[in-house]
């Protein structure tokens, strides 16, 4: 017997002890004798080329529904996480979540303090009554001086339908100083208002990310790990000439 043959057979017991305990054990019983020739060799080693076939590298998971999961985060961000047992990589989901909605909700706090202001503003310095107007007659009364130039304006431009009952919408202001006050307190608070669209985009984009990422670490756990060794001997001449491995796995 060659010191080649020898050698990689040798290499063989060495790649089942390491893999798998079982495979171990069976090497143990995969011994050399004296005057064992090659054909009772390639029987035995045919004998344990069964146990080389599959080692399991990642433990069985029950698996789960990825459908599920990308649901749950679409409704509440990290809740598909929380359902595959991933709150590491859900917990910046839900941070995002809880960011984003004290974000909103400050803005509209913010915005409905000066629109309270400029409102009660206007009742100090222009005579207005705020009760039951809407926005479009506080944007007018910023951009005139009084209801009267308000309707004048109308009627020059042939917009009957939009005049103004006087009792009912009256202002005047006291000076234009206080009028140019009251407009800029008017437009800071519109902004705060559409400042809130960053956060409900945040709300939206956070959903979608959420959803992604629960779908492909689903699908990631559903897919166990596992290491495919197919031994073969290579014969020549109706001898054994060499060992091939034949290695795949999956991801």
């Amino acid at each position: 017997m060659s010191k080649k043959f020898l050698t990689v057979l040798l290499s063989v017991l060495f790649v089942n002890a390491v893999f798998s305990q079982s495979l171990t054990e069976s090497s143990k019983d995969f011994s050399i004798p004296e005057n064992l020739n090659k054909e009772d060799l390639t029987a035995q080693f045919l004998n344990q080329k069964s146990d080389l076939k599959k080692v399991e590298l990642a433990p069985a998971k029950d698996k789960k529904s990825a459908g599920i999961a990308m649901l749950l985060s679409l409704l509440v961000p990290g809740a598909g996480h929380l359902y595959i047992n991933r709150m590491d990589v859900g917990k910046f989901f839900v941070m995002g979540e809880a960011a984003s909605w004290i974000g909103l909700a400050g803005l509209n706090i913010y915005g409905d303090a000066l629109q309270e202001d400029y409102k009660t503003f206007a009742v100090q310095n222009a005579g207005v009554n705020k009760t039951g107007k809407d926005k479009d007659y506080f944007s007018n009364v910023g951009n005139f001086n009084s209801v009267y130039d308000y309707n004048n304006d109308k009627l020059l431009k042939g917009q009957y339908t939009q005049l103004y009952d006087v009792n009912t919408y009256y202002w005047n202001w006291n000076n234009t100083a206080n009028r140019d006050d009251y407009e800029n307190q008017r437009k800071t608070s519109e902004r705060v208002y559409n400042s809130r669209v960053v956060f409900g985009t945040t709300l939206i984009i956070n959903r979608v990310v959420s959803a992604l990422s629960a779908l492909i670490l689903t699908n990631k756990r559903n897919n166990a790990t596992t290491l495919n060794i197919q031994p073969e001997l290579m014969q020549k001449d109706y001898g054994v000439d060499g060992l091939k491995l034949n290695i795949s796995t999956n991801f």
